[in-house]
Order: structure tokens, then sequence, then C-alpha cells
């Protein structure tokens, strides 16, 4: 009998352990992985860009029941795959949602129509803009500003009679293009001091960024003699193209002045295959980084480098102002930087993790 209640006691016991244990783990469980990832980007202190974007002004601020739309002017081009990376991990360190869209082409205007009325659609609370057309987005544009959407515009600025037309002064963040275009000038014009006959290819015609370029340029290199121009569209097989014809009519042009490294890369090949490498110099303009590692190779004399990176940081911190009640920044320059032989490997090297192909 004493045995039989002493064994009863022991099991009383092992089944009361058994439970205590199951109840000490339930309470020491880790947390779900996603659970640990809206930690880490609520509080930045494990997050670095998220301490970064803080720094820059972003609010202190649960952000993770905030969805932002960037439409962007296309992924085909690695400067706008390193802007919309920006914009889509600095939203996503904070704890947003990011949604990513761009056009197929540069000049995408139709497409960025679409894109931005499902995003009003879909309810998004706020949207990034890097438009294919300073002016061609006007109807949509007026549709956020009706459904109370703030929109940030990034790189390509919206004109003034688009502002106009809306009533809305948009914030813009970019480079001044115009000051980027008299760096390459004064540095052609320093190599060439009593002028040089010159092809120069542009972009899309009526983008301010292809103007600025063009005339910031010329402005400073007031002894070029201009042989040759295209609107080559930001495209690389139409620089390559439009410098092959170039070099058919006018054999004895010395520089090339490219607005965007894309276009440079084609004009790079098509004086590779004239064999003309010796005596044409090309400058260029974005800072990718296959600009990059053509200023390293010495196939460009340079590049003038944007900072797509800052403009999607400052993108996000403003978004973030807005979303919290306070207001965004109207105008900032993000800057520019001549990059020549010397440094291009250092800054070559800072590009590479925001080049990345973007998950959307």
């Amino acid at each position: 009998m004493k045995k039989r209640v002493l064994c009863i006691v022991l099991c009383a016991i092992m089944a009361f352990a058994v439970l205590a244990g199951c109840g000490g783990k339930k309470e020491t469980e880790a947390p779900k992985p996603e659970e640990t990832e809206a930690q880490s980007q609520q509080g930045g202190e494990e997050n670095p860009l998220a301490a970064e974007l803080k720094e820059l002004g972003a609010p202190e601020a649960d952000y993770s029941k905030y969805t932002v739309g960037f439409c962007g002017m296309t992924l085909n081009n690695e400067f706008h795959i390193i802007l919309a990376n920006a914009v889509k991990k600095s939203g996503e360190a904070l704890g947003m949602n990011v949604l990513v869209q761009a056009g197929s082409v540069h000049a995408s205007v139709d497409e960025q129509l679409v894109i931005i009325e499902n995003y009003i659609s879909q309810g998004v609370d706020a949207i990034v803009l890097v438009p294919a057309s300073s002016e061609g987005l006007v109807s949509a544009l007026q549709e956020c500003k009706e459904a109370g959407i703030p929109v940030i515009n990034l790189d390509t600025q919206l004109d003034q009679a688009t502002r106009d037309a809306l009533e809305w002064e948009i914030p813009f963040y970019g480079t001044d293009n115009y000051v980027g275009g008299q760096l390459v000038g004064e540095m052609v014009a320093g190599m060439y001091p009593d002028g040089a006959k010159v092809a120069i290819l542009r972009g899309i015609q009526g983008h301010t960024n292809d103007a600025d370029r063009y005339n910031g340029f010329l402005s400073k290199f007031e002894k070029a003699d201009v042989v040759f121009e295209q609107h080559a569209d930001w495209e690389t097989d139409k620089g390559y193209t439009a410098i092959q014809n170039a070099l058919q009519a006018n054999p004895d042009i010395e520089v090339i002045y490219c607005e965007n490294d894309n276009m440079g890369i084609g004009a790079y090949q098509a004086v590779e295959e004239a064999k003309l490498t010796d005596k044409i110099k090309i400058f260029s303009y974005d800072g990718v980084t296959e600009g990059l590692r053509y200023v390293v190779d010495g196939k460009f004399v340079c590049t003038c480098a944007q900072q797509p990176i800052q403009m999607g940081k400052l993108g996000i911190v403003n978004v973030a102002k807005i979303l919290t009640g306070g207001e965004a920044e109207q105008y900032i320059d993000t800057g520019c930087k001549l990059i020549t032989q010397d440094i291009a490997a250092e800054t070559l090297q800072e590009t590479i993790d925001y080049a990345q192909e973007i998950s959307q």
C-alpha cells in the first residue's frame, strides 16, 4: 500500500515538472523572424541604414502601417536601378512596405500614367516619382492631389508649367544638372584651350536634365565647335548608332560629350570599331558602375557622378516627415562630382551594393 502511494506521489511530481517545463518554454520562445525584423526596423538600433535615415531627419515612428509606391522611369538603366534600390531599402529599413514599378524604357510616359493610377486605386500612402517626362504626367498627378496622396519628385524635375497647372509645389531632390554639365565643360576646356570639334549625345528631348547638361557644358566650353548632336534617348544602342553616323560624316571629331554613361558606352563601341580611340576622347555623365569601370580602364576621361543613393534616402526621409504630420523640404540639391581615373575605383566600390537587380 505504501509503495502504491509513493508511486502515485512520484508520478504527480513528474507530471507537474513536465507542465512547468512546457510553461517555461512558452515564456522564453524566440520571436518570429518577421517580428524580429519589424522590431529592428522600428527601433533602428540594429539597422545602420535606419539610424542614418533618422540622422537625416526621419521622425521616430511606427511606419509598418504605411505603403509607399515608387514609380521609376525605367529599370533597364543601372542609374535608375540604384535609385530604386535606395528608395526600397530606405523605406524597408524604417518598416514601410515599398512597391516598385517602372516603365520598360526611358520615354515611358503612358506606362507611368497607368502605374500611378494603379497606386492610387491601391490606396498607397505616398508616391516617390522619377518622371519619364517633365510635363506629360499632369492628369495622373492631378488624381494624386485630389486623392490626398503626397508625391516626392526625384532626379528629373517636373517643369514649372506642370506645377503651375496643378497648383501644387511638389518637392524635388536631385542633381543640379546645369552645374554638372559645367564641371564637364570646364575639364574639356582645360584640355582643349584652343577649342575642339565636338559631338554631343543628348538625352530625351524635352527633359530638363537633357537641356541642363547640354547648356551647362557649352557655357564653360565656349570654343566648342559642335559638328554633331543628336538625342539618343539615354540608350546605349542609340548612342552607338548616332556616333557611327557622326564619324562617317565627321571623321575629325576630337571630343564626344555623352549626357549619360549608357550613351557613352555605345559611343565608345562605335569609336573602337572605327579604330579612333587614340584620337577621340569621351566625357560622360552619371557615374553608374559600368561608366566608372570605363573611367578606370581609360575608355572615358571622366564621368560626372550624380548621387542616386542619396536621392533615394532623402526621398524616404521626407515621405516619413509627411506621413507623421510634418512638412517635407521643398528642394534639395543632392550634388554631383567629377570622377576621373585617380578616384574612379574607390567610387565604383561605393555603388556596387545598390546596383544589384531589384526585387519587386
